[in-house]
């Protein structure tokens, strides 16, 4: 019956397109005259393959396509035949098969040969031959089955092989019964009683039906064949949006792949053709893009790691600055020989972004350190366009320092200005334009002049930031085969010296490509990339290498990961000087900007970048050339898996420390980036806030829990972040996720509070140290419980950093916090005060100490034994306790009081002091949280004639009052302050509003307002009031402070 296939045969999997409407006649011109459709359903979906003699070109126009062979691992199969010959010759029909694919179970499959066969006609005409002999004996019932007969075979006939697999055979048996309920003739079912073979298998469901004449006069006539009037019936395409099957997503873009020879990065998945690239392709540069999940970190390891093993004389740079990409490729090329990781924290390579190489001549070095320096000033020093002198100075310094060197460091710029500012400098420039602008420079405002050196002045004396920037450890970056890693981690180091160091890099190695072309030095291929480079987007060395780095073999690959982290300017750069683009998953406003890198196809792009799976992308390759395509295509990149491994990590760094070490450190390398890190892990504010937020909120399903959409409006965060931190929560067991009423709902269940038994084993202690958690919290800190590290003798119980509306943290605020008992205060009181004054506080801007409100006069017995100097960095707190306590307390308080005036401890004029602030002196936050309790702060008179209030604390802790009679008190904390050309005086504050005086009138306003300006006082460029409203700009950014006359 089936006949050897002289035709070729291509199977692919399909996948329809929602919108797209398939009928049968449509499927018959596309698929041709032989074809087959074969379904198989796994876990979720049902999967639609078709064997066809169509190529995928055409089939595109119509799904998304991909070259695929359909499933023969079943055991078992049913062949389905007509039960009995006489019904061979009428007309077969079949109801609903799309409810009979519904059906189908995880493992079963369907497998349908159509074939035109022209033997089928034949026989029916035989036939008709037969019974016209028996109706000229006049049998009416002969003639009308002839008219049947006859109409049948006006159609054309299509002979059907109808299979069904499965692995379970008693399973299979009921799934053929199942089928004969959608045929209008009866069915029977030739079922193997044993598991067959994989070849023979193969061969059942690859050989399509042919039926050859003599073969059918000869046998039982029980072939399945249908007409084409009712081919539809057997011949559909299921639509997606009833049966869970994967639905193609259209627009489909060329698959013509650029001939390259290079190296391979990933496939084309309509066409399973390789991209390839090559480096003429790079020397016009590489731009990516890609949100969080789209595999852009995958894609660059692959482009890595195949360009090195492709050309192994040219030099590869990365550059990070989150770091985590960095320690990754770090730790998976370890053993290589020539690799460079440049640690911020832990190695000791440094670049020094004032040097220049040799080779360059002196003039030419100038105007580089001029034109390079004066853009590091201003995004790195904020000295914009009102700080001309302090520019000319800088610039004009160096000037000086590069007659003596090509190495001046950022210590010795601060300390010649340091010096010319002094006078104490006199430098030989005859030249009466320098004499005027140092002058000008020397007659400055000190608030202008402190602004700028309080920045330079954290690059020229911290010990890790001299060490970073203060010399070139590698004397040629250039050495053919260099693979140099450079991570430059903001979360160890901060944003300025990040974007400093990625700087100093940049330039490092244009100067070099600029001095190999200089010196005629055979030019050596380096590719830098630059992840996240919207951080140096700003510098015009960007602009300048993509539009001149060709001819110096500078080749960049720019990755980040949305357009809005770039001016408009930029990415129109980009588009026009990058020759390959890759744009993987982006959405919205991005799709629609990046669909212009092709206009021709900018519909498709768009419709197509929100949809892409995580690898993929969609790629541009400019034509180099003839005949090489110019159209935008499909890849899937190739994944390269880089594994970060500590231990191989830490192997690379003892290598580097040993390479380059220039002197041994004693100290400890981490406490010189950040202190912190020596009491807290790294701090992840974000996901703090989360969990609190969820923490204290409530929903009808109970306390601890908040929906998805209500903590998105309270966090003001991209949703995207939220959730990713959320799933990391959920994954932790941190919190659990439900979904009520099509809203996620966020129940709380551990890791608020941390290891808090380490730091407050007693009951009261922990109740004490988790409620204060939750205050600074609540008040934008983030706070965390101490490290148990056991060579860290003294610290804190807990340390709280506030941050600002952007989740950054403030270091330069940091409170060390201290839990005090009531238990320890009576039992421990010399341990109490030496917490006070133990080394650690050092590394903290204040110590704040708290207990019960119950214990608080001895709490503030021993503050008073600590000196003037010391208590302006200590403050004291107390939380108020429920209100059934109340009464407990007044009688302890009197006690207390009679104690004093019996024992004499405080004078009576202390006491009067001490009674006064406590019942005028609150913390700003008075609200009552979770816990229904209230916060209080002291601080004692450092003498008998100086009642002064406590200074200003950090962040959202700040004291405040609430009545006139502390105007006095308050006044002392801002006093009377210049800002850049406006003086502004503080008079009172009253009911949170504090009264200002500015040019002579008196004005109410916002507390928290005066503090962000006052946070920013020394960088303020221009200050004015225009109609009740006190503007001022830093930087390029202005801001205002509504003004309520008083």
């Amino acid at each position: 019956m089936f006949g050897k296939n002289k035709l070729s045969f291509f199977t692919y999997e399909i996948f329809p397109r929602v919108d797209a409407k398939y009928n049968a006649e449509f499927l018959l011109r596309t698929l041709g005259n032989a074809f087959a459709l074969g379904f198989y359903r796994d876990e979720k979906l049902l999967h639609i393959f078709t064997k066809t003699i169509a190529k995928d070109s055409t089939l595109r126009q119509f799904f998304d396509v991909k070259p695929s062979e359909f499933p023969n691992s079943f055991k078992y199969y049913a062949i389905a035949k007509l039960r009995k010959e006489k019904d061979f010759y009428e007309t077969h029909e079949f109801n609903d098969l799309q409810s009979f694919l519904s059906s189908l179970e995880a493992g079963q499959g369907l497998l349908i040969w159509f074939g035109l066969e022209p033997t089928l006609k034949e026989l029916h005409y035989s036939r008709i031959n037969k019974l016209q002999q028996l109706a000229q004996q006049g049998s009416e019932k002969h003639k009308q089955m002839i008219q049947l007969l006859r109409d049948k075979v006006k159609d054309p006939l299509y002979l059907v092989k109808l299979v069904l697999l499965d692995n379970d055979r008693k399973r299979l048996k009921l799934l053929a019964r199942s089928l004969d309920a959608y045929s209008t003739l009866r069915l029977s079912w030739e079922i193997p009683l044993f598991a067959v073979k994989s070849d023979s298998l193969a061969k059942l469901i690859n050989t399509p039906p042919k039926l050859n004449y003599l073969y059918a006069l000869l046998n039982e006539k029980k072939w399945i064949h249908i007409t084409r009037s009712n081919i539809g019936q057997l011949l559909i395409i299921p639509d997606p949006s009833i049966i869970p099957a994967i639905p193609g997503r259209g627009a489909p873009l060329p698959t013509v792949i650029p001939e390259r020879a290079g190296f391979k990065v990933g496939v084309n998945p309509e066409t399973v053709k390789e991209v390839r690239l090559e480096l003429e392709d790079l020397q016009r540069h590489m731009y990516v893009i890609g949100g969080t999940g789209a595999g852009k970190t995958s894609f660059l390891g692959t482009l890595i790691t195949h360009f090195m093993k492709t050309y192994p004389e040219s030099v590869v740079v990365l550059i990070d600055p989150n770091g985590d990409f960095a320690e990754q490729l770090a730790s998976s090329m370890a053993d290589y020989e020539k690799l460079i990781y440049v640690d911020p924290v832990q190695t000791t390579v440094s670049v020094n972004p004032l040097s220049i190489p040799e080779g360059i001549p002196h003039e030419q070095a100038e105007l580089l350190a001029e034109s390079n320096v004066k853009e590091i000033f201003e995004q790195l020093f904020a000295l914009k366009a009102g700080a001309v002198y302090v520019e000319y100075v800088i610039i004009n310094a160096l000037k000086i320092l590069y007659m003596k060197t090509r190495n001046p460091t950022f210590s010795d710029l601060y300390n010649i200005i340091l010096k010319l500012r002094s006078g104490e400098l006199d430098l030989p420039i005859n030249d009466p334009l320098w004499e005027e602008k140092l002058q000008q420079f020397q007659e400055l405002e000190e608030t202008t002049y402190v602004s700028a050196l309080s920045r330079l002045e954290e690059y020229a004396t911290n010990p890790l930031l001299k060490r970073l920037f203060s010399s070139d450890s590698i004397s040629d970056v250039l050495e053919p085969g260099n693979l140099i890693v450079i991570n430059a981690s903001n979360a160890y180091i901060g944003d300025k010296a990040s974007f400093l160091m990625i700087a100093g890099w940049v330039y490092k190695l244009w100067y070099s490509a600029l001095i190999r072309r200089a010196l005629r030095k055979k030019l050596i291929p380096v590719l830098t990339i630059i992840d996240e480079f919207e951080v140096i987007s700003d510098l015009s060395i960007i602009d300048t290498i993509l539009s001149q780095a060709r001819k110096f073999y500078m080749h960049l690959v720019l990755a980040h990961q949305h357009t809005g982290q770039l001016k408009p300017e930029m990415l129109k750069s980009i588009f026009s000087n990058t020759a390959v683009k890759v744009l993987m998953r982006t959405a919205g406003d991005d799709a629609e900007k990046l669909s212009k890198v092709d206009q021709d196809f900018a519909s498709k792009i768009e419709r197509i970048l929100p949809k892409l799976e995580p690898g993929e992308a969609v790629m541009t390759i400019m034509p180099r050339k003839q005949g090489d395509p110019a159209t935008p295509f499909k890849v899937k990149f190739d994944y390269t898996e880089l594994k970060f491994d500590q231990a191989k990590l830490d192997a690379v760094i003892k290598r580097m420390k040993e390479k380059y070490r220039v002197e041994d450190r004693k100290d400890d390398v981490l406490s010189l980036v950040n202190p912190l890190f020596k009491y807290i892990e790294k701090p992840d504010v974000l996901e703090q806030q989360i969990l609190y937020n969820i923490y204290i909120s409530r929903t009808e399903n109970g306390n601890h829990s908040i929906y998805l959409v209500d903590l998105l409006k309270k966090l003001g965060v991209d949703r995207d972040k939220v959730e990713d931190v959320i799933n990391k929560l959920e994954a932790s067991g941190y919190i659990s996720v439900e979904k009520v009423k099509n809203k996620k709902l966020l129940m709380y269940g551990k890791g608020l509070f941390g290891d808090i038994k380490t730091i407050a084993p007693s009951d009261e202690g922990r109740k004490l140290a988790m409620k204060v958690m939750l205050r600074y919290m609540k008040n934008k800190y983030y706070v965390a419980t101490v490290k148990q590290t056991p060579g860290l003798a003294a610290r804190p119980d807990l340390v709280a950093i506030p941050f600002d509306t952007n989740y950054t943290l403030r270091y330069d605020q940091v409170v060390a916090v201290e839990i005090e008992s009531c238990n320890e205060l009576n039992v421990h009181p010399e341990q109490v005060v030496h917490n006070f004054r133990k080394e650690s506080t050092k590394d903290f801007t204040e110590i704040h100490s708290w207990t019960y409100e119950e214990c608080f006069n001895k709490l503030q017995h021993l503050y008073n034994q600590l000196s003037d100097e010391e208590k302006k960095k200590v403050k004291i707190f107390a939380l108020k306790v429920r209100e059934k306590q109340k009464t407990e307390e007044k009688v302890e308080e009197n006690q207390q009081i009679k104690k004093v005036e019996e024992t004499g401890e405080f004078t009576a004029q202390e006491t009067k002091v001490q009674s006064e602030s406590n019942s005028t002196l609150t913390p700003q936050f008075t609200s009552k949280g979770p816990e229904q309790s209230e916060t209080k702060a002291v601080t004692s008179a450092t003498n008998n004639n100086n009642i002064k209030g406590p200074e200003t604390l950090t962040g959202g802790l700040t004291q405040k009052t609430e009545t006139a009679v502390m105007g006095q008190g308050a006044k002392a904390a801002y006093s009377s302050v210049k800002i850049a050309n406006l003086e502004l005086r503080v008079l009172n504050i009253i009911d949170g509003k504090v009264i200002v005086e500015i040019n002579g009138s008196a004005y109410k306003v916002s507390k928290r307002d005066l503090d962000d300006l006052l946070n920013v006082k020394d960088i303020v460029t221009e200050i004015k009031t225009e109609k009740n409203i006190l503007k001022y700009r830093v930087g390029k950014l202005w801001s205002s402070i509504p003004l309520e006359p008083v």
